[in-house]
């Protein structure tokens, strides 16, 4: 069960990930990459932070490699904004969940209705 702490720093930690993203990290690898969830431990140690893309162009282990490299420039950004006593180390996943959604969305699209007569 999550604190309501927790539940602060995760929403705190997501908005700030994808603020950098945007508009501070120009790694071509990571453009259209979005945060899709973050949940940290109890013990503020470790913040796991799901990710998601749809450019169909990017490859998830291009990504994953990209956030990797950043991970030390996003945890030095996010220090100077976010006032914790221990800042969390970064661990990203991917999350397909919203490429499956997209996908079925299409199937969904591509399916004609019958004719009435």
């Amino acid at each position: 069960m999550t604190s309501r702490r927790q539940e602060k720093v995760n929403s705190l930690i997501m908005r700030q990930l994808s603020e950098l993203l945007l508009r501070k990290v120009s790694d071509p690898r990571l453009r259209g990459v979005h945060v899709v969830d973050v949940d940290i431990s109890p013990d503020f140690h470790l913040a796991r932070v799901q990710y998601s893309f749809l450019n169909e162009s990017l490859k998830q282990e291009d990504v994953q490699k990209g956030l990797d490299s950043a991970k030390p420039f996003l945890r030095r950004e996010l220090n100077k904004v976010i006032q914790l006593r221990v800042l969390p180390e970064l661990a990203f996943f991917f999350d397909p969940s919203i490429k499956y959604g997209d996908h079925i969305l299409d199937l969904l699209r591509s399916v004609k209705p019958k004719d009435s007569d």
